[in-house]
């Protein structure tokens, strides 16, 4: 008889693996998926409707086309990796949420109900944390990218009715809209860093997404790091200098989606972008992604949830 697996364990989630736990109840309205991508700190899982499911693979007619949509999901459930000892250690990492409702508004994160469940798990049970987190669909935010706005109004340009005239003035004018929503966005982020001395994961690949409506998101809204301002570059749970790097990702997205220059040696940025400070930075990054391919890591091309 096989061994049962831990859910957070399984190199992949199956809609029977969801119904199988203990905490799912009247589970029937929906259909579970795990997630294209994973987080190096939940695990994630669709929640669909059946019906869009079905039409995957048996199509909808539409003006006399048969087209074979993929499901939209409309929820994500993120249950947490990390073993918690205590009820009070899962509140310490439920405030890090809290932080970001404080100083973003809701436009600019994907909203999410945490709870605690009593896990009945193949050797035993524990106390695990999980989310119910709003799903946004969007492209990925690449703070990284030195021609970032032309990627931007590419992908709008995309995105234009089909009937529309000028896909590109359509393009123009929807990224001009995002880069509004951009000016407010680093703005609330910079209030959070002076204000609580904290700044959001920004620089996992997918934590940022942009959509159709012109608007940008966070989407992990967990993995918060404290500001050191000393000379010892602080590292994250995983290894990953995830505060540094948060800090050059807030200084690209500002150059590079405002397309205006940026000092550097303005705060928050002083410190963080010394060019020995960050050769540091990437020797650690170095060390961290060899470190998850040793174990056959998580892929890292997608959300950070």
């Amino acid at each position: 008889m096989e061994t049962p697996i831990d859910i957070r364990d399984r190199e992949t989630i199956t809609h029977e693996d969801v119904l199988a736990l203990n905490f799912i109840r009247n589970a029937s309205r929906y259909r579970f998926r795990g997630h294209f991508t994973e987080g190096l700190r939940s695990r994630i899982i669709q929640l669909l409707d059946p019906e869009d499911v079905a039409n995957e693979t048996k199509g909808i007619v539409t003006e006399g086309v048969r087209r074979y949509p993929l499901a939209r999901p409309i929820k994500m459930l993120r249950i947490f990796r990390r073993p918690f000892n205590s009820l009070v250690d899962i509140e310490d990492e439920i405030v890090n949420y809290k932080i970001i409702q404080k100083y973003l508004p809701a436009a600019y994160f994907a909203a999410s109900s945490e709870f605690i469940v009593h896990y009945e798990k193949p050797d035993g049970s524990e106390i695990v944390l999980c989310g119910l987190q709003e799903y946004v669909e969007g492209e990925t935010l690449d703070p990284w990218n030195p021609d970032l706005i032309g990627a931007v109004k590419s992908t709008y340009s995309g995105w234009a009715p089909r009937d529309h005239q000028d896909p590109w003035a359509f393009a123009e004018r929807k990224t001009h809209v995002l880069q509004q929503h951009a000016k407010a966005f680093i703005k609330y982020l910079k209030k959070m860093i002076r204000a609580s001395g904290r700044i959001p994961d920004l620089a996992g690949v997918g934590n940022l997404l942009f959509t159709r409506s012109a608007t940008i998101h966070l989407v992990d809204i967990n993995n918060i790091s404290t500001i050191d301002h000393s000379n010892e570059i602080p590292i994250d749970d995983k290894g990953y200098p995830a505060c540094d790097k948060s800090i050059e990702s807030l200084f690209l997205l500002e150059r590079n989606l405002l397309g205006r220059p940026v000092d550097a040696q303005s705060d928050p940025y002083l410190l963080f972008l010394s060019p020995e400070r960050m050769q540091r930075v990437r020797e650690i990054e170095k060390k961290f992604h060899a470190s998850i391919a040793n174990r056959g890591g998580y892929p890292l091309a997608g959300m950070f949830y």
